[in-house]
């Protein structure tokens, strides 16, 4: 009990001196940051989750320091459940003998970091929520598929859900300095070209002024990938093979995009189907991997058969291959967080955005000039379905070609990509 009394004055320093470390609250703002300040004036649980490393708890800080504007101190609890208790009840009586705050009857903001690593956490939540709508929660986890799930079958119609990305190449830009890229992008082309060659190695914000490359990727498989496979896995699940999810990353990460073959992967590693699929569920959970369907357009559904696979963001690929073509294709994955592509009778799609019945077909290339050949699939496909647009990401300038009267294919450079991503 003592132990957790001093846990909880420790994480919440504003309880004695009214604010936030700038250490912890950084200055610069996300994006998102305002929309999860907004969802403070509801009843419903925040929830955040996302890859390590991309900055949740940092959110969490300036949502604090932003209320400490106007809240008591004492009124506002942030608790992290890196240090374990196994009931949400210890924390809030803890926080009450703290505090002299009856959390019961007042006021509060309760901010809970890693919730996931709390059992049966969502179960737990709800019956504090609705027993006591006095509590505003907002929480955050590094899981994925199992935070999800919980919160749909515990929080229904009680929860805001927001997956928080790596910086998009706006904001890198933005936090160094570089807005003024922003006001005209043709104007600084060289510049900004140059800067992105930079961010997709860097679109997590501690590294952004990072030089050496090999500390870079250690970094990311120290911080991020390991911590994942040999801490956070095995302490949600039992029976986790770590040389095997090690292996699956070698094989998924050394080729973006690969065709899911079940079958052969499991021949190749000499393990069971069942334990496969188990392993590649719990790489996506922590969201180290995700896999793309192959979309049916006449019916409007995904199949399960022949899926790709891609690492759910790319700059972690880099830390396994330097093959800048599936790179590049992963890079525009991650920026439209890809559900589907198209394959049939041996054509292919790379990515397609589906908007209810809109569909807009996505091509990568990695190069300045395409021949005909290289956009039949396309063409193809825009005529097949009756599509009026599809686009063209490739490393050339930005133009527009039209197939017909009503059908146009836009070219645009990766970098100008991300900037209206």
């Amino acid at each position: 009990m003592k132990e957790l009394e001093e846990i909880i004055k420790l994480l919440n320093p504003w309880w004695k001196d009214g604010s936030v470390s700038k250490e912890l609250a950084k200055p610069y703002k996300r994006r998102v940051f305002n929309k999860i300040l907004d969802e403070l004036d509801y009843r419903q649980i925040v929830i955040l989750s996302g890859l390590r490393r991309v900055g949740k708890t940092t959110l969490l800080y300036q949502n604090i320091e932003q209320l400490l504007k106007k809240i008591e101190p004492k009124h506002i609890l942030y608790f992290n459940f890196d240090k374990r208790v196994k009931e949400l009840i210890e924390i809030f009586n803890t926080y009450s003998r703290l505090t002299n705050v009856n959390w019961k009857k007042e006021k509060i903001f309760v901010f809970f970091d890693e919730i996931a690593k709390l059992g049966a956490w969502a179960s737990k939540i709800k019956l504090i929520y609705d027993a006591f709508p006095n509590i505003k929660f907002v929480v955050s986890s590094s899981s994925s598929i199992g935070l999800e799930q919980e919160a749909m079958e515990n929080l229904a119609g009680r929860y805001f859900l927001m997956n928080i990305k790596p910086l998009s190449f706006v904001e890198y830009l933005e936090l160094k300095g570089k807005n003024r890229f922003l006001e005209n992008s043709e104007l600084w082309r060289k510049e900004i070209k140059k800067e992105f060659e930079s961010y997709l190695l860097r679109s997590f914000p501690e590294i952004i002024e990072w030089k050496d490359e090999l500390l870079i990727k250690d970094y990311l498989r120290t911080t991020i990938i390991d911590k994942v496979i040999k801490s956070d896995l095995p302490e949600k699940f039992e029976n986790v093979n770590n040389d095997l999810l090690f292996n699956l990353l070698d094989i998924f990460y050394t080729e973006p995009g690969m065709h899911l073959d079940y079958d052969g992967i499991s021949k190749k590693l000499r393990i069971s189907k069942k334990s496969l699929i188990r392993h590649i569920f719990y790489l996506e959970f922590s969201y180290l991997l995700k896999r793309i369907k192959n979309f049916r357009i006449n019916t409007l559904t995904s199949s399960k058969k022949l899926q790709r696979i891609y690492p759910t963001w790319w700059t972690l690929s880099y830390c396994y291959t330097n093959n800048y073509d599936k790179i590049m294709e992963n890079v525009v994955a991650s920026s439209i967080d890809a559900k589907y592509y198209w394959r049939k009778d041996g054509k292919e799609i790379d990515f397609l955005l589906v908007k209810g019945k809109k569909v807009i077909p996505i091509e990568v290339k990695n190069k300045r000039e395409l021949t005909k050949n290289e956009l039949k699939n396309m063409k193809y496909f825009m005529e097949k379905y009756k599509i009026k647009q599809g686009f063209v990401i490739y490393n050339g300038k930005e133009r527009e070609i039209e197939i017909n009267k009503n059908k146009k294919i836009k070219f645009i450079p990766l970098w100008k990509w991300l900037l209206g991503v």
